[in-house]
Order: C-alpha cells, then sequence, then structure tokens
C-alpha cells in the first residue's frame, strides 16, 4: 500500500494551488468532473498527489462527495486536510477486515479514472480514501 493523495480543503483555491506549484514544483493537471470547484497538482512523475477543494459556499454535490452531514453546517469546522488516500490491490483482504470488525465505508465508482473507491471512517472523524483499479475488484 502506498500514499495516494491527500484533499486539502482551503479558503482560496487559486493561492493555496500557486503556493504550491511555487513553493514545491508541483503543477496542475486533469481533473474528473465532480460538479464542483478544485484543483488537482500533479507531482514531477506526473502522479496527481495534492487534490484541493473550497471550504466556503459548499454546494450539495461536494458535500455529498466529502461525506458530510447536510443537516449541520460544516463550514467553520471543516478541517484542512480532509482525508488521506492510498492506492492498493488487495480490495478482498480491506473489505473483509472492514466487514469483521464493524467499520463504517462506502463505495464509489470513478468511471474515468478507472478507480473503485472505498471510503471508510475512523476514530475522530478520519476519513482514509482506499483507491482501487476497477480490474482488480472482482
Amino acid at each position: 500500500m502506498q500514499l495516494n493523495h491527500a484533499l486539502l480543503l482551503v479558503s482560496d483555491l487559486d493561492e493555496m494551488s500557486q503556493f504550491l506549484i511555487k513553493t514545491l514544483g508541483l503543477k496542475e493537471g486533469q481533473r474528473p468532473p465532480f460538479g464542483f470547484a478544485g484543483v488537482w497538482l500533479y507531482d514531477e512523475l506526473n502522479v496527481p498527489c495534492i487534490h484541493i477543494a473550497g471550504r466556503n459556499d459548499i454546494n450539495p454535490e461536494q458535500s455529498f462527495y466529502l461525506g458530510h452531514d447536510e443537516k449541520h453546517s460544516s463550514t467553520p469546522s471543516l478541517p484542512t486536510v480532509d482525508h488521506l488516500a492510498f492506492t492498493s490491490n488487495d480490495y478482498q483482504g480491506l473489505k473483509g477486515r472492514l466487514l469483521t470488525y464493524n467499520v463504517p465505508f462506502v463505495e464509489r465508482e470513478i468511471p474515468e479514472a478507472n478507480e473503485h473507491q472505498v471510503f471508510i471512517t475512523g476514530p475522530d472523524g478520519l476519513k482514509i480514501e482506499m483507491l482501487f483499479s476497477r480490474n482488480d475488484i472482482h
């Protein structure tokens, strides 16, 4: 397993993306059409490693994507790091452990990226995204 990316929730998309581009040498790249504003930054190997989305004016699509409870106003208390994402190839092992230990999770497909995602909720609201090739889950 390896760290895939971090999602940062920020007040100013342009300011944060320009800061990371200038300081870390990242470059802006392609992002799936999620229905809310955001930026994906790629490393020198052309791997998307930092995803950025706004923390203000969250629309219903972004709220759903982030798994936020619409009944509560979450804008002031949103963390800077929303979730950690890991790439793995052991889908069956992960799913078995989640079911064995009754760990809550949600699965989603991103056909444009050929990805199957498993979002896990941990202690203190930690969210972990596990990414699998859609070819490896069946």
